[in-house]
Parts: structure tokens; C-alpha cells; sequence
């Protein structure tokens, strides 16, 4: 009997920890994302840029897994869905879904269908800074309904190609709660706002073994000529980052990114260059960087050429709570402008 009660005490304690690994579905996963920025163009060739913008941006992303291969993915935001036109402080705040997918994913493949942002291009997610992203956000193909995936292989590293068709928006899921940006017609025109299947992209992204830190992404896209359109709009990007240790204590991170898109905006013989160099440099928990974007463009046989300088020094705390400060200058249209910028966020992970 006694050896009987010794068995089964120790089958239990094998299998309590066993039990314990196991995953229990439904199981719900997320990020709440808080910030609070002021911008600051402090000096302006055009007298009435010089504003000073007081915001939030809100982000939460959900991940509810209903097994260990299918799930169900969003990400909402709430921020400021109109550009100042004078000082401000928290106006003119709106709520939408940017993303909203049904993701199967098994060994190395994955498939998902819904509302998301194509991979195309990383500058416009990655590029650091507070102003990193002014130029580069233009090539962000968010928004987007279609279906994609994606697969990984091992070929002296790991590799990941992914694919998707798609085109925009033009659902209630266009506007926004609150401030209303209003719903996104088919007749507003722009590069894949088609309603149809017809604009896709596809890219590679991965690193090499034995070079611990490194990244590329090089991809292609081409999007369906919208009702104000006469040709699709093809764009090319390739990008690389290389993130190495000083020490212990020290990561230097460069990065580049150059894009090219023929038949900007989906008129034909318009172009559009963009070129992202930054450099991070992370000591403990603090993080400084400058980036420099540039877009040159040529529209109807004219040739505009803007670039943003930034330069941002954050510290983050180990509570979750982060602080930044930065410098800007840019040129863009013809106006030179000088500003600052202070950043206040918080991240809520559950």
C-alpha cells in the first residue's frame, strides 16, 4: 500500500510541471503602446509653420490564439487624424482599426487574410529617431484588405520570403471614431484603391550565419493605377542593418534604406527616390541617433528635392517608462524649417 502512495506521489510531481508547460487555449496576448509628443517648429521661412502640436498616440495590439497555428490579429490606434493648422494640444484625436487578420501559421510557413500593412520597405517602422520616418512613412502601404504569406528556409542563414495581394481600404473601417477622417471612396483615386485584387508585393528579408547582427530587406512592389492613374506603380527597395557590440555595455546599429518607385503615384514617367541613413548608438538604458531621409521627386517634369535631419537622445527606464528629446531641420517644398520635439511613452505588455 505504502508503495503504492510512493508511486503515485511521484507520477504526480512528473506530470504537475508537465501539465504546467502545456498551453491553454483560447489565450489572449497584447501591447498597449501610450505616447505623448510635442513638436515645436520653433523657426520657418514660411511664418505660419511655426506652430507648436501637442499630441497622443494610443496603439493596441491584440494576438487571440485559438490554437497553437490559428489566431486572430489587431492593432488600433488613436491619435491625431488631421494636420495642425495652428497650435494645438490634443485636437483633433480620432480611433481606427489599422490592422484586423486571421493568421494560420505552422512550422515555417504562415497565411493570413484581412486588413494589414504589405512588407515593403522598413525605414518607414524602423528608422530611428522621433523624426526618423517623416519622409520615408510615405511608402507605408498601411491599410491595405488582401491575403498573403509567407515562408522561411535555411540558406547560410535564415531567410524569410513573403507575398501579398491587396488593395485599399474603402470600408466603414476607413474612417475613424471621434475626429472623423471619413470614409475612403474608390473615386478618391491613389495607388491600389481599386476595390479588386490587382496591386501585390513581395519581399525577402533575413541575415547570414556567422554574422550575428546583421539584416537585409529587399523588396517589390507594384501597385494598380487608381481612377486618377494612367500605370501601375512599380517600386523597388533594399535596405540592410547591422547591429554590433562595442562591449557589454555599448551597441552601435547603422542602417540604410534606398527606395525607387517608377510611376509615382501611379502617373506614368512620374518617379520618386527616397534614401534613409541612420545611425543608433545604445549605451545601457540610454539611446542616441541621427537619421537623414531624403525624397526627390519629379511630378509632371518637375523636380522637388526635400531631406529631414534628426537628431533624438532617450532614456528608458526599467519600469517600461521612456523619455526623448530631438532636433529637426528639414527642407521640404522649398521651406526651410528648424523645430523640437519631446517625447513621453509607455509600454503596457499583457
Amino acid at each position: 500500500m505504502k508503495t503504492a502512495i510512493i508511486m503515485a506521489s511521484v507520477a504526480s510531481m512528473i506530470s504537475l510541471p508537465a501539465l504546467a508547460e502545456e498551453e491553454s487555449y483560447p489565450k489572449l496576448s497584447g501591447e498597449l503602446s501610450i505616447e505623448v509628443q510635442n513638436d515645436w517648429t520653433y523657426q520657418s521661412d514660411d511664418p505660419a509653420a511655426e506652430i507648436n502640436d501637442l499630441y497622443p498616440t494610443l496603439t493596441l495590439g491584440n494576438r487571440l490564439e485559438f490554437n497553437e497555428n490559428f489566431s486572430l490579429n489587431s492593432e488600433a490606434t488613436f491619435e491625431p487624424v488631421k494636420d495642425p493648422t495652428g497650435d494645438r494640444a490634443f485636437e483633433d484625436l480620432g480611433g481606427y482599426l489599422n490592422i484586423l487578420t486571421a493568421n494560420f501559421a505552422k512550422d515555417n510557413y504562415e497565411v493570413y487574410a484581412g486588413k494589414f500593412t504589405p512588407n515593403f520597405g522598413l525605414a518607414w517602422d524602423v528608422a530611428p529617431g522621433l523624426y526618423g520616418t517623416d519622409l520615408n512613412e510615405d511608402y507605408e502601404f498601411a491599410e491595405m484588405i488582401g491575403v498573403g504569406g509567407s515562408v522561411g528556409f535555411h540558406a547560410a542563414g535564415e531567410h524569410t520570403i513573403s507575398a501579398s495581394t491587396f488593395f485599399q481600404d474603402t470600408t466603414f473601417l476607413s474612417n475613424s471614431v471621434g475626429t472623423q477622417r471619413g470614409v475612403l471612396h474608390r473615386s478618391d483615386g491613389g495607388p491600389a484603391n481599386t476595390e479588386s485584387l490587382s496591386s501585390y508585393a513581395v519581399a525577402l528579408d533575413g541575415g547570414f550565419d556567422g554574422v550575428a547582427g546583421f539584416n537585409y530587406h529587399a523588396g517589390f512592389s507594384s501597385l494598380a493605377e487608381g481612377e486618377d492613374g494612367n500605370k501601375h506603380q512599380l517600386g523597388y527597395v533594399v535596405s540592410a542593418e547591422y547591429a554590433f557590440q562595442v562591449n557589454d555595455q555599448v551597441t552601435i546599429t547603422p542602417f540604410a534604406e534606398y527606395a525607387y518607385f517608377d510611376n509615382a503615384g501611379g502617373i506614368d514617367g512620374d518617379s520618386a527616390k527616397y534614401l534613409t541613413v541612420a545611425t543608433s548608438v545604445n549605451y545601457m538604458n540610454w539611446v542616441a541617433s541621427t537619421t537623414y531621409q531624403r525624397r526627390d521627386t519629379e511630378t509632371g517634369g518637375v523636380d522637388t528635392d526635400d531631406h529631414v535631419w534628426d537628431l533624438t537622445l532617450g532614456y528608458d527606464f526599467d519600469c517600461g517608462l521612456g523619455v526623448a528629446a530631438a532636433w529637426r531641420l528639414a527642407e521640404e517644398g522649398g521651406v526651410d524649417s528648424k523645430g523640437l520635439g519631446m517625447l513621453v511613452s509607455y509600454a503596457i505588455e499583457f
